[in-house]
């Protein structure tokens, strides 16, 4: 069965990330991983055959409350769930070692549909989700990672923003999309997305692409365009007025999005991020 896999570093952010992700397996059918993590300096020493360290055993049996109780309080949320809705078991697992290659090893065990996480909150997290932590998550997946900010969790879905370069990957990202909006009811805003100094996309190009996305007979969807030097901040405005409750990237090695990590710019959009982003790779696997 389908699961979503929830990253949690028992924060209050995190405990928000986690509702939401109740309220979408039960949309879904797809049950729930809690997962957390220990990171520790050197490599593990369980790793070469002998004990765990006090600090790391103390961190285990914490962790392993920690995630009996947040089990507890979620399954009170499952109750709660509209009839009709899948009513999701959730399994608490934890581990130690670099969050990225954790998760790649949950990818290869389990049918992964989701990673939910929480965003940055600015300070230092406690075991996991700090800057670098995110970005490996992401690396390390094929699967869509949906982050929820502090200020606005995701309460909704009836509007959706793609922001996209009409590069080809991108198409598996809007198949992906219409599947959800089936599922959701939402409408979808694809944005034609410009960087300063890029060549103009050519519109033989516009129309490839608008006619591989007709063929996935999804009706509500809308196009539009943004550019600028500013990019970021004429996107978060667009999503601003056209009152969007989630934002989605691709993530692809040559796309536009990897071209703003490079100048740390996508950085300061999830940093300051004022709705649900989800970063879809480009990668994607059939599920």
């Amino acid at each position: 069965m389908k699961k979503i896999l929830v990253l949690t570093d028992f924060s209050e952010n995190a405990r928000r990330a986690a509702e939401v992700a109740v309220t979408l397996a039960g949309k879904l059918h797809a049950n729930i991983i809690l997962f957390n993590t220990y990171i520790s300096e050197p490599v593990m020493s369980e790793y070469g055959g002998t004990p765990w360290p006090a600090e790391q055993l103390l961190w285990a049996d914490e962790s392993k409350e920690k995630l009996k109780l947040l089990k507890k309080d979620l399954e009170q949320l499952v109750r709660q769930l509209p009839a009709g809705d899948h009513h999701p078991g959730i399994d608490q697992r934890h581990d130690i070692g670099n969050l990225g290659k954790q998760v790649k090893n949950l990818l290869q065990q389990e049918q992964i549909e989701l990673i939910v996480m929480g965003a940055r909150t600015g300070s230092t997290w406690e075991h996991l989700l700090i800057g670098s932590e995110t970005s490996a998550v992401i690396e390390h997946t094929n699967r869509p990672v949906l982050i929820i900010p502090q200020s606005r969790p995701m309460r909704k879905l009836q509007k959706v923003t793609l922001a996209t370069d009409f590069d080809q990957a991108d198409q598996k990202a809007v198949h992906y999309l219409t599947h959800l909006g089936r599922v959701f009811g939402f409408s979808l805003d694809i944005v034609h997305v410009s960087l300063w100094g890029d060549k103009p996309v050519h519109d033989s190009l516009k129309t490839a692409f608008k006619y591989q996305v007709a063929k996935y007979n999804f009706q509500a969807i809308n196009y539009l365009e943004v550019g600028g030097k500013d990019l970021v901040k004429r996107l978060n405005h667009l999503c601003a007025a056209n009152k969007s409750d989630l934002l989605i990237l691709v993530h692809d090695h040559h796309n536009w999005f990897n071209r703003l990590l490079k100048q740390n710019q996508a950085q300061a959009l999830l940093d300051d991020q004022q709705l649900s982003v989800m970063i879809i790779p480009a990668t994607i696997a059939d599920k």
